[in-house]
């Protein structure tokens, strides 16, 4: 499991802590505990997919949930990360940039920047790119303990 270190400045001093932000490497990767952190665009894990990018910040447990997972989406022109889908954590996804399609729950509408969706545990839901520039959208995923 890769483990980042987390630099922040806290009234001009430089401060270096270990955080426990665990990264996936792998499906048999277990979440560690999260603690509070600041993590910066430039530490974030880059996983690459055929249809964009994802940019880990947050991986792990918290107090009151486990296998909470927090990133960036990229998403290529006329493509997705993975068709809809769906798994038993809530989820919210937020486009900061872009425009494509949400699918959620068989149904499908435009998705516009500022969008949010809220997919509650076990609801079909993805997005789509079908516009001419990179998607990009925040990622908040979580299960309750």
């Amino acid at each position: 499991m890769n483990h980042l270190t987390v630099k922040h400045c806290v009234t001009g001093v430089l401060l270096t802590t270990a955080a426990a932000i665990a990264l996936p490497v792998n499906a048999a990767d277990k979440p560690t505990q999260l603690t509070s952190a600041i993590v910066s665009q430039k530490d974030a894990h880059i996983t690459h997919y055929e249809g964009g990018d994802f940019h880990t910040y947050f991986y792990g447990d918290t107090p009151l949930t486990k296998g909470a997972i927090t990133g960036v989406a990229v998403i290529k022109p006329n493509n997705e990360i993975h068709p809809a889908h769906q798994h038993p954590d809530e989820e919210y996804l937020m486009i900061l940039e872009g425009s494509g399609t949400w699918t959620l729950n068989g149904k499908s509408q435009p998705a516009h920047t500022g969008d949010i969706l809220f997919a509650a545990p076990n609801d079909v839901h993805g997005i789509y790119n079908d516009g001419d520039v990179p998607l990009k959208f925040v990622v908040v995923r979580y299960q309750a303990k």
